[in-house]
């Protein structure tokens, strides 16, 4: 599968990245203290500051700054952000709940 660049302010190599691959589903949550990537499917929560979906989740969302969800993304389950990006196309079966930088 091809990867097609999303947003100019991801850093897919970051070396903190977390990175669910296309052929890989995590049966879980994901807490991580820095950028989340997700290609493949994650069944569970997922918490960190930015996240990138562009694949599956049926979970919850939460990230304390920016999640971009690319047009192919599937997310059964609510997402909490501060900043959001949804590309045309993408499908979220949840509630969209903005948090102010209050937490």
């Amino acid at each position: 599968m091809k990867q097609k660049k999303l947003s100019k302010s991801v850093e897919r190599n970051h070396p903190k990245t977390t990175v669910i691959g296309v052929s890989a589903m995590v049966i879980g949550n994901i807490e991580s203290d820095s950028l989340v990537i997700i290609d493949g499917g994650i069944e569970g929560d997922v918490f960190a500051p930015e996240a990138l979906i562009n694949g599956l989740v049926n979970g919850n969302i939460k990230v304390s700054q920016k999640v971009e969800v690319a047009k192919n993304s599937r997310i059964t389950g609510d997402l909490v952000y501060k900043t959001v990006i949804i590309h045309e196309g993408a499908r979220i079966f949840g509630k969209l709940l903005h948090q102010d930088g209050q937490d």
